[in-house]
């Protein structure tokens, strides 16, 4: 046989790699090629086979399909890029929260303001068969019994609604809800024994006869009150501060807006707790007040009294104490010889506020039990500073000048003419003793009612002046 006759092999033409040959296996897509190609049995593929030929024609419509939908997954820059990129299959995305929108207005949820007189009427009793006095001591005791009820609901509302749930959604750490909210999971047990006690010697009549035993037993209870009140002063800096954070402002106005919190913000909740423990000693003296004093249960009443009274001035002193460790870690100097021994050495804020000096600046005052600093409102590093101003007066160098009927141009000489008179009797003076040891500053009140509070207790550090010297 010649060359003629021998059996060529055809050349096998290497192919080249196409995205959409990737894109067809991926989506497991018959292989189609632009060419066309005479086909016979031999070169028929079972692939092509199974399909059939109905599918030819729809092939590069769905590649045109596939390929939009790469794009709507995986956008890219441009279409060279994209062809150089393999196919990925996206990541599911990160749920969006949506934004606040607050709710229509709706009712608050309000509180049964039922006196003892309403709750005797709705029973089908008849209060006016009792004496006037008697049915003021079962108004009075039936105030308390319905306060220790009232406080259970703000607590429970306080813990679960607000403190578990922002523990949950991880909205502050352990440490930052411990600092705010405080030893409140301790309070809750003590007022429900309290609610259990007097409800217990309520009688079938609806009158309560005795409740000082009770209240004598149960007060020393309060003495978890003194570390809550204390604890509040650097919660409510703490609470400020977080209120830059948007998930908490989101999450706080959610709940205020909701009727269960009585439109209500977290931190009047938290306040009114404290509030409610100050005014045991007004509840029980009101008890007292028409309670017969021959009867047994008087004594008891004043005992509790004094007790009270006793566990209210221990959680005064320590929330000073508190407020004087905050402002004290707050206060800058501009100079060193402004810093004085007497500010370390105070223990106790006796008040502060702001006050006007005679240019119409405003100055925080803080009146400490040993010292008086006037400052200036500053801000370093995002948080609030005060600056002393001119130098600290001891108390005990100190002179307090009440200046009566006196009008006193506030502003600048520039802007005196322009600038309100203040009005009389809110100006008043404080000075050293020696002349030479500082300056003076002549400040202004917002009112007579303010300047007199100053006073009172600028007076009384000064009438207590000997008795520190003798400490």
């Amino acid at each position: 046989m010649g060359d003629e006759n021998i059996f060529r092999i055809p050349e096998v033409k290497e192919k080249r790699s196409n995205r959409r040959l990737s894109l067809n296996s991926a989506f497991e897509l018959p292989f189609t090629s632009k060419r066309k190609r005479k086909t016979d049995e031999d070169s028929l593929s079972v692939q092509s086979y199974d399909v059939g030929a109905t599918l030819k024609k729809k092939t590069r419509r769905s590649l045109l399909r596939v390929s939009s939908l790469v794009n709507l997954l995986s956008p890219s820059k441009s279409s060279k890029t994209r062809s150089r990129t393999p196919f990925k299959v996206p990541c599911s995305p990160r749920p969006v929260v949506s934004p606040y929108k607050a709710p229509l207005p709706s009712a608050g949820k309000k509180r049964l303001g039922k006196t003892w007189s309403d709750m005797m009427t709705t029973d089908g009793r008849n209060p006016s068969k009792f004496s006037h006095n008697d049915i003021k001591k079962q108004e009075a005791i039936y105030e308390l019994c319905q306060g220790e009820q009232d406080m259970i609901d703000d607590l429970n509302i306080v813990q679960k609604t607000y403190h578990d749930s922002m523990q949950k959604l991880q909205l502050m750490s352990h440490g930052e809800l411990k600092q705010i909210f405080g030893p409140i999971e301790s309070l809750l047990p003590v007022h429900r024994e309290l609610s259990e006690r007097l409800l217990s010697k309520r009688q079938a009549d609806g009158t309560t006869q005795e409740v000082g035993r009770q209240l004598l037993e149960w007060l020393p209870l309060l003495k978890c009150y003194i570390p809550f009140c204390s604890n509040q002063v650097f919660g409510k800096a703490l609470f400020d501060e977080k209120k830059n954070d948007p998930a908490v402002v989101d999450f706080l106005q959610r709940c205020q807006d909701s009727p269960f919190s009585r439109k209500l913000d977290l931190w009047s909740l938290l306040d009114g707790v404290r509030s409610k423990f100050m005014k045991y000693p007004l509840l029980i003296k009101s008890i007292q007040k028409y309670t017969d004093p021959k009867d047994v249960d008087y004594q008891y009443l004043t005992e509790s009294i004094k007790l009270i009274e006793s566990v209210v001035a221990s959680a005064d002193k320590s929330t000073g104490e508190a407020k004087c460790c905050l402002y004290k870690a707050r206060i800058s100097y501009i100079y060193d010889d402004q810093k004085h021994s007497y500010i370390e050495d105070s223990t106790n804020l006796v008040c502060n506020g702001i006050l006007r000096n005679n240019k119409g600046s405003k100055l925080h005052i803080f009146l400490f039990n040993k010292i008086l600093l006037v400052t200036r409102l500053t801000n370093q590093n995002g948080q609030q500073c005060y600056q002393v101003y001119r130098q600290p007066i001891p108390v005990d160098e100190m002179i307090i000048e009440d200046m009566k009927e006196v009008e006193i141009k506030m502003g600048s000489f520039r802007k005196s003419f322009s600038q309100t008179a203040t009005t009389p009797n809110s100006v008043f003076k404080v000075s050293f003793k020696d002349p030479l040891s500082g300056q003076s500053h002549t400040l202004i009140a917002n009112d007579e009612h303010d300047k007199r509070q100053w006073l009172q207790c600028l007076e009384k550090l000064l009438a207590d002046v000997p008795k520190c010297d003798q400490n």
